[in-house]
């Protein structure tokens, strides 16, 4: 479903929100009044048609000057989660929301296995290790409250935890854990807990004197992972109000970097003939996402990543958004103009090589895209090639486009994923990472090219080494690799 952040929040202080399905049994009030019915509700521009859970339509009204809008179409239109509270007795609205992919993205980074229903001591602390924190140090049954501690401190946020309790302020914990609902949680955990739930490494909704289950392990693991900074290292989601004043912020602050190893090593597979180019990256920057649902899309307009991000939302597509600065090096032709007179910025340089030859160094950007859905990852194609593409018959003789594109638009944009796509177009090449410390080049080959690449490194870096990453490269940015075509 497309969310709608961007709503005005005081939306829900404007309106009684009802209608929701209670479960049975709820301690509700019964009584027949009159309604005006048939109200309208637009949200950004856009009708919003109320549906209850199983998609019937539910009807707004108003009587005795208020207007009582369905619980779930509005919250989930703001992109907030809407669940039924039977021990409050209350409709609880947003609040933190655990990722359904955490299970997944623990095993993709940390190799921890899902858990099973009932999670064992033994199976918590192996996880804890893995994500670099402690063992919980207790026998018997894992509660929630020690899973809750074990993760606070596993995030680094022990000493927040401990201020909490006296002397800094011996009431703090049992007041958060009051603001919260929650009760029942012993002396010797009430400061972690109340901790957990401020840096929502839990949820209110825990039963904490409970055995930890499964889902409730993996959610708090994965948030002890995102704040210690192991987790996905993004901007925000394209369907954020601010992501454009992010990416260009982002943009700004970058600038050409360098590392001389891996420059030299750059210049002499350009020198002979490995490879035409190549990209220079920090591991800074990683976006960390998963790669089953992530497209890289490299490009140096910034104005087209601000177009692309609001096309994905025109579309409907929602993903979260990392910029990665690359350098971007490549061979300057003499015949672009007197290299000697090109302006030197701090995003764009040229230096010479050996034989008369020079090399460009550009800052660029690959913009990590890590979709909601595999379809939604496979539908970015046809999405580029209709507003995104350069082709003949969209451009005038002097490459001007005569149909409607996106600023900067490339006859060959290049866009990648390192595992195969469904869509059979999309071509296996390689990326040659050569790595020296947290930096990396980045020289891309076709399957049977690899070999001329290893032989420069062996030659003139030996103790480096070429790490092959299978990527599967759109249509376009093939054919430029193999000299089919130009479009």
């Amino acid at each position: 479903m497309r969310k709608h952040p961007r709503i005005f929040t005081g939306v829900l202080a404007a309106v009684l929100v009802l209608a929701m399905a209670f479960p049975a049994g709820a301690s509700l009030v019964q009584k027949t009044i009159e309604v005006k019915s048939g109200i309208g509700i637009v949200l950004d521009d856009s009708k919003l048609q109320p549906k209850d859970v199983t998609g019937k339509t539910v009807d707004v009204f108003s009587t005795e000057g208020t207007t009582y809008v369905p619980a779930r179409a509005l919250s989930e239109a703001l992109g907030k989660s809407v669940v039924w509270d039977s021990a409050a007795q209350a409709v609880r609205i947003g609040g933190y929301e655990a990722d359904e992919k955490n299970e997944q993205y623990l095993k993709t980074y940390f190799d921890i296995a899902p858990f099973s229903d009932q999670v064992t001591r033994a199976e918590f602390d192996a996880a804890l290790k893995k994500i670099g924190g402690s063992a919980t140090g207790g026998s018997g049954t894992l509660t929630v409250a020690e899973a809750a501690k074990a993760a606070v401190c596993a995030a680094g946020m022990e000493e927040l935890a401990l201020t909490y309790t006296a002397p800094v302020d011996a009431g703090k914990a049992a007041d958060r854990l009051a603001a919260y609902g929650v009760t029942g949680v012993a002396e010797a955990y009430a400061p972690y807990v109340a901790c957990a739930l401020d840096t929502d490494i839990a949820m209110s909704t825990y039963s904490f004197g409970a055995a930890l289950d499964a889902d409730t392990a993996a959610d708090m693991l994965m948030a002890a992972v995102n704040i210690s900074g192991q987790g996905r290292n993004y901007l925000g989601m394209a369907s954020d109000p601010d992501i454009y004043a992010k990416i260009q912020s982002t943009w700004n602050s970058f600038a050409n970097f360098d590392d001389a190893t891996l420059s030299e090593l750059g210049a002499q597979l350009v020198i002979q003939g490995a490879s035409t180019g190549f990209n220079l990256k920090y591991d800074g920057y990683n976006a960390n996402f998963l790669p089953e649902y992530t497209l890289q899309y490299g490009h140096s307009d910034i104005t087209h990543a601000v177009q692309l991000i609001g096309l994905l939302n025109s579309e409907g597509i929602d993903a979260k958004v990392q910029m990665e600065p690359k350098v971007s090096i490549y061979e300057y032709m003499t015949d672009w103009g007197d290299p000697t007179k090109v302006e030197t910025t701090p995003t764009y340089e040229l230096r010479a090589i050996e034989g008369g030859r020079w090399l460009c160094y550009a800052m660029e950007y690959d913009m990590k895209l890590e979709f909601e859905t595999v379809a939604d990852k496979e539908a970015f194609h046809g999405i580029v090639e209709d507003y995104a593409k350069k082709y003949d018959d969209r451009v005038d003789a002097d490459g001007n486009a005569t149909t409607p594109l996106l600023a900067g638009a490339w006859w060959q944009p290049l866009y990648t994923s390192t595992v195969p796509m469904q869509n059979s177009e999309f071509k296996l090449i390689y990326d040659n990472v050569i790595r020296n410390g947290a930096y990396t080049i980045h020289p891309f080959s076709l399957p049977d090219q690899t070999g001329a690449i290893e032989a420069v490194v062996a030659k003139e870096a030996p103790s480096l080494k070429v790490e092959r990453t299978t990527l599967y490269v759109n249509p376009a940015f093939y054919n430029y690799l193999t000299g089919a075509d130009y479009q």
